[in-house]
Formats: structure tokens, sequence, C-alpha cells
């Protein structure tokens, strides 16, 4: 085992030395029996414990403990014993030689060596926090000089590589004013910097100054010189702040996320390195601001990465500039499609219209088992480009698209789109049979026969003039195979004007509204032709109040979402807690999203990315960052491909499950 490696270099020294003549300080002179057979079979232990034959060496330390008690070489045989089994792995057995030592002869010379065998017997075992504890009782001046030169060195590499921090503030506590604790402390403060933890580092150091100079109070002052000077990086805010004026909504929102940012940034500047500094600036939403803005910040070279635009008209106008400079450039809020596409250095941290639909066909047709779909969209940009991912996902999950059929954003009156998908519905539960009269064709019949269907069921069928279904003759593709035979067919017409006739073949009918005001239309309208399918949403379904008005209608609707948290998550409590502190007030959707996205570029230069080609690298590779509204799941297209899948049902919504689109990973919360 790697880990033996240190231990087992540590072992073998002086082994031979320290036992080549008998100890007996441990017990009284006259209670000692010298035995020639016990000087013989310890000095064959010794050969062959010397040249690596454990067992063999073991096996002659036991038969003087066992056969020659109270001999010369008792207490001689009870650590070579010890030191022989650790060998061969056998540590309970190598404890019990040791607790017998230690036990019966508590003055031996060996005392010390065989606590230093329990340490690494533990060590072995990866009991390290046991193994430490007892290495720190072999650090004091009166331990054997030669022992306590290799507890020192084994010690100190245990807390260097295989102590916890718990652990390592635990032992602390039980050393006392000296070299070892002041070493430890140094230990403990570099663990805490790569934990990414200064401020703890700092709180161990400083105390360290105030002592006489030592090794270790020189390696403090070497280490907390280190720390001040690590520099700092700039990361661009680029918001709609609305300085001179503007709408209040807009000027919330640039206010709110850019709250959740300083939160996020003032966190990590008290407890991380390298600092970060942020070089904020007002898009005034305009186009042409955006842009300037971002080219001046690019063309900063100590400006690592910008958090911003907001809006999708800005983030398009100004993505490729910031490309062209290698600047990453993370949106926080923006969801049209196509804007992660323009370069490189371009992230979304919301998913965009294409993920959001193909959420929802993911989930109805691998959870819910939906073979047929319809759409009903607005004409609006948002509703083209999710019809057409939703459609693409259909395909390619292996389902049919029915019907699809469009309407304006506001439009109140949908029947002539209903009636058009409830047509198109109807045919498909329209059946189509053939005539077995008495006057059917001879041909027809062959083809019947040579087709597998038995003489006797077509002369019973032909008895009764039966209009055979395809689907019954031939199977679930029964119209192509009686084409395929060129077989007369007749198609039994459904009353299409017949509104008490439910529409059940279609399973769902995805209804990506342009607003919460239309969940009353698409919904009482879908209700009115009678469609007994699945309803399909995105994030403007998430809305109570509207759902509640139209509860006849929508009971039983899913929808995703972006923004999702669980106000009883202990996380969510602590951000809470935090912006209350900082801020004044509850902590809104908005700021929730600039603390996330902050925090997700803040994660990736906490691990080391501090230029910009770095930090679009460590953004591509973000799999699943865990934010207090919601995960962040980049990956190469980097666009978030992580949703939320929400119900509403009895007058309440409840999270049915979450999604990552680009790997079709489905965790179901039913």
């Amino acid at each position: 085992m790697l880990h033996r490696i240190l231990p087992a270099a540590l072992f073998f020294v002086a082994t031979a030395a320290a036992y080549s003549s008998p100890h007996l300080l441990s017990q009284p002179i006259d209670s000692i029996q010298f035995r020639m057979e016990a000087e013989r079979l310890f000095d064959e232990g010794m050969a062959r414990f010397q040249s690596a034959r454990y067992e063999l060496a073991l096996e002659r330390f036991v038969r003087i403990l066992r056969e020659l008690p109270a001999s010369q070489r008792e207490t001689a045989a009870l650590i070579m014993a010890a030191k022989a089994s650790y060998a061969v792995g056998r540590y309970a057995e190598a404890e019990r030689f040791i607790d017998r030592l230690l036990r019966e002869h508590p003055g031996s010379s060996y005392a010390d060596d065989a606590r230093y065998t329990r340490a690494l017997s533990r060590f072995d075992a990866g009991e390290y926090t046991s193994a430490a504890q007892t290495l720190l009782l072999l650090l004091r001046p009166s331990s054997d000089a030669l022992v306590r030169q290799r507890a020192d060195t084994l010690f100190f590499a245990l807390a260097r590589q295989y102590l916890s921090l718990d652990a390592l503030h635990a032992l602390l506590s039980d050393v006392e004013e000296g070299e070892v604790r002041s070493r430890l402390t140094v230990i403990l403060a570099e663990r805490s910097l790569s934990a990414g933890d200064v401020q703890s580092a700092r709180r161990f150091l400083t105390p360290l100054l105030s002592l006489p100079r030592t090794e270790a109070t020189i390696a403090a002052a070497r280490l907390l010189e280190a720390i001040e000077s690590s520099g700092m990086v700039k990361v661009g805010i680029l918001l709609p702040l609305m300085m001179q004026g503007g709408p209040v909504a807009v000027r919330e929102l640039g206010s709110e996320l850019l709250e959740g940012i300083r939160l996020a940034t003032d966190e990590y500047n008290a407890a991380s390195l390298p600092k970060v500094n942020l070089v904020v600036r007002d898009s005034e939403r305009d186009v042409g601001k955006a842009m300037r803005h971002v080219s001046e910040l690019g063309s900063d070279q100590s400006v690592v990465a910008l958090v911003g635009p907001v809006f999708s008209n800005e983030v398009q106008a100004a993505a490729a500039i910031a490309n062209e400079l290698r600047l990453p450039l993370i949106t926080p809020t923006a969801t049209a499609d196509g804007l992660a596409s323009i370069g490189e250095y371009i992230f979304q941290a919301n998913p965009d219209y294409s993920v959001r639909a193909r959420a929802v066909a993911q989930f109805a047709a691998l959870r819910r088992n939906a073979k047929r779909f319809a759409i009903l969209a607005p004409t609006d940009d948002a509703g083209r480009s999710m019809v057409s991912a939703f459609e693409d996902e259909v395909r390619e999950l292996g389902g049919e698209m029915v019907d699809v059929q469009w309407y304006q954003p506001g439009e109140s009156d949908l029947r002539r789109q209903l009636a058009a998908m409830r047509r198109k519905g109807l045919e498909r539960m329209e059946v189509y049979t053939v005539s077995f009269s008495s006057r059917m064709r001879q041909a027809d019949i062959d083809k019947l026969l040579r087709w597998g269907i038995g003489r006797p069921t077509i002369d019973s069928l032909m008895q009764v003039n039966a209009n055979a279904p395809v689907d019954i003759l031939f199977g679930t593709n029964g119209k192509a195979i009686a084409d395929s035979l060129k077989l007369p067919v007749q198609r039994m017409r459904m009353r299409y004007d017949s509104l008490g006739l439910a529409v059940t073949s279609i399973d769902a009918v995805f209804l990506p509204i342009a607003s919460p005001v239309e969940i009353g239309i698409v919904s009482s309208h879908l209700r009115y032709f009678n469609f007994q399918a699945q309803l399909l949403g995105t994030g403007n379904w998430h809305d109570l109040s509207e759902l509640e008005q139209n509860r006849q209608y929508t009971n039983g609707v899913i929808f995703t979402t972006d923004a999702y948290w669980d106000e009883n998550d202990p996380a969510y409590q602590s951000f809470r807690r935090k912006y209350l502190a900082a801020v004044g007030k509850q902590p809104t959707v908005n700021a929730m999203i600039g603390y996330d996205a902050m925090n997700l570029l803040l994660k990736v230069i906490k691990q080391g990315a501090t230029k910009r080609d770095e930090i679009a690298s460590a953004l591509t590779s973000v799999r699943r960052f865990e934010g207090v509204r919601s995960v962040i799941a980049l990956g190469p297209s980097r666009v978030n491909t992580f949703l939320t899948l929400l119900q509403y049902r009895n007058r309440a919504i409840r999270k049915i499950g979450e999604i990552d689109v680009r790997k079709k990973e489905i965790v179901s919360c039913e």
C-alpha cells in the first residue's frame, strides 16, 4: 500500500542494534531467569526479522513468551513480536503485544518504541487521528531520542497529508505551548488556506509573530506575507442600473442583481484569494452603450471576466465584441437562443428557449410515456424558438407531432385553432376497415391468406358481412400493410361537430404561452373542445393566482421553472440571513440570480482560474453548480441545461422533478 511507504522507511531504522543486548531495567534482577534457550531463540528471531522473514521471526519471539516466561529476553521478545506482527499486517495482534509490554513492564526502556510501533500500526490501519495522538506522547524531551526523531517526522507528515481540518483543530487543543504547537499551527494555517479559508489562516498565524524567532515562526511570517501580496483580479459588471432615470421595474432589476453580486463578492473576499474587485457599469438598457462598455472593459487586460448584460438584445450585440477580446461573458438572465453559440467566451447561466421546450418534451415522453403531441403557441420569437425545439425533441424521442397551431400574443378567441387541432386529433381516432362482404374478390382473399390470416377466420367474417379494423387484422401498422397489399379499405368517419366526443389520440399538448394572462384563455379553450391530454408549459405558467382562478381547467398542468428554492432549506436560510444583514431587506429572486451567477464565477477563480482563457475553460467544465435559486449546469454548450419541473394540482404548486436536458437525466420527486 502506498500509504505505508513513509512509516515503513521509519520502521526499519536501527532495529537490529536496538535489541542486540537484553534490557533488564523493567523488573527486579532476582525475578529474571537467564535461559540459554531464550537467547538462542531470540538470536534466530532477530536474524529472520532482519532478512524480512517476519512470520518465522514472529514464531521465535512468541515461543520465548509462551515457553520461557520471565527470561532475560521477555521484554525484547514482546517488542519484537509487536514489530513482526505489524510487519505482516496483523495490527490487532501487534496492539496486544504492546498492551502487554506497557501493562506488565511500564518502566521498560522499550516503552517509547512500543508506543511508536502502535502509532505505525494505527497509521496503516487508517486510524490517523489515533496514530497522531499516540505520536504526540513521544514528542516530549524525556522520550528516547531516536524514537522522538522518528515520531516527529511521522507526526508532521500525518498532519500535512492525512488529518482533516477538524482533526487538526482537536489535536492542537491537546498540544502545550512550544515549538511543536507552533509547527502544528503553521500546518493548520496552510491547510486552511488551501481550503480557501484565508481568514482562519490569518487568525492562526498572527499570534506566532510575537513568539521568539524559530523555524516555525519564520515560516508563519513568510506565509502571512504571501497571503497579503497575493494580488487582485477585476470583474466587470454590466447591468441596467438606470442611474440617469428610466422605468422603475428595470432599475429595480439592475439594483437587485447588483446587491446579490456584491454579497457574493464580499463573502468571497473575506475568506479567499485572490481578491476580486468589481468594476460596475450602467448599460442603461441601451444596446449602443452596452457595446461600448464591453469594448472598454474587454480592452483592460486586468478585467478577467464580465457578468452581464441581462437583456437578450444587449447580449446579442455585445457578445461578439467580448468574444473577439477573449473576455468571458456570463449573462445571468438572457434566454434567447443562440447567444452562447456566438463564441466560446459567451455563457448563459439561464436556460434558453430551446432548453425549456426540450425539458418538457423529455419529461412527457420519458416519464409519462407520451407518444402523440400537439402544440398551441404564440407567434412571438420565444414561441417560435420553443416550438422548433419541442418538435425536434419529439422526433428524436420517437414521438409523433399530430398538429401545430399558432395565435397572436394576447389573442383571446382560439376557436379556429382548437377546432382544427380537434379535427386532426379525431382523424387519428378514425378506424380503417376491410369489408368482408359476400362480394369480396377472390384476389383479395388470396392476399389475406398469403399474409397469414386463416381460412376459417375469413369465412366467419364473410358470413356476417363484417367490417374488420385493419389494426386488428394486421397490427399497429394495419393501414400501411393494407395499402401495401392493395386491399380496398373504408374510413369510419368521426362526427367532428360533436363536442361530446373526447379527443383521446393526443397524449400531451405543449403550450408555451407568452404571458400568465393567457393561462385562462388557452386552458378553457382546450376544455371546451374536449381534449383529454396532459397540458405542458414553461415558466409563464408559474403563476399561482392565474392557475387558481382557472383551476377547473388547469388542474394537473406540468411546467418548468428556472427558479426554485425551498425556504426551509438550511442553505437558503443562511443566504437569507446574510442578505438581510447586509442589505437590510428580504432577498428577491433577482438578488438570488445575481448571487448565483457571481458565485459561479468566483468558484472557478477560487480554484485557480485567474486568466481569461482559464476562466472560459473552467466554466465550460461546470456540470452542476448548486446555487440558492437554482442549479447551473453548463458543459460544452455553455448554456444552462438544468430546470425544475413543477405541477399544479389540487390548488397547490409542487415540485415533481429535476432535469438536465443535455444528459436527458430526470430525477423524479413524485
